[in-house]
């Protein structure tokens, strides 16, 4: 798996339209967004937590509808069929991946955002962390869609309309988090309840995952 890895490491660094795209995203749509409320730091500092939750989710759909079809296309899929790779070391890797490529810059970038909005240190450090636990549930969600999709030609909207519907809870418990955080820190409620949603996602939906990806490589 750790060659695996390293391969799709070196292919998205060679061909990083994917995560850089959804990088722009994120900083454009939450740039613009400040300059259409011009620049109100009270309207602003209210809907900053959601804005940029939201600014992530749409980020990371932008990236999933490559993960696995263009493999699928290219003919890399039946490759790592005839040399004994499993599903579920695929789709591990990809998670691993976009984890790094795509993640981690959303919640690097978070602070910038929240200089431009003039958040407090506090609020933006526990909008980063909620970020950090709570995109992993994205993540495995979106790969569940995607992998679902493959075998079909843009299936961007399909697998937007199957990623969606799920965002709801993380975003709630990402907004409980954020706002007990400064009172009970990391181990507040909404913050515990979002870690538990992200397992949970991650236990469903990798191995589905891997059984979806086996069926359309079939």
């Amino acid at each position: 798996m750790t060659a695996l890895f390293k391969r799709d490491l070196k292919v998205l660094f060679r061909q990083p339209r994917g995560w850089l795209l959804a990088l722009t995203f994120f900083v454009m749509f939450l740039s613009i967004i400040a300059i259409a409320l011009q620049g109100d730091i009270r309207v602003l500092n209210r809907i900053a937590a959601p804005l940029i939750w939201l600014a992530a989710i749409f980020s990371l759909l932008l990236t999933f509808e490559s993960l696995f079809a263009a493999n699928i296309q290219n003919g890399t899929m039946e490759q790592y069929r005839l040399a004994g790779l499993s599903g579920l070391s695929i789709v591990l890797s990809k998670f691993v991946t976009v984890f790094v490529t795509s993640i981690l810059p959303l919640v690097l970038a978070t602070p910038i955002i929240g200089v431009l909005y003039q958040l407090s240190v506090m609020h933006i450090a526990s909008i980063a962390l909620s970020l950090l636990i709570g995109a992993p549930a994205v993540l495995a969600m979106g790969l569940a869609s995607a992998a679902l999709v493959s075998g079909q030609r843009s299936a961007g909207f399909l697998i937007i309309l199957l990623t969606l519907p799920f965002m709801v809870p993380v975003i709630i418990f990402a907004q409980a988090g954020i706002d007990a955080y400064p009172r009970e820190g990391l181990g507040n409620a909404g913050f515990l309840a979002l870690m538990g949603f992200s397992l949970l996602s991650f236990a469903i939906c990798i191995p589905a995952s891997a059984a979806a990806l086996k069926i359309n490589m079939e």
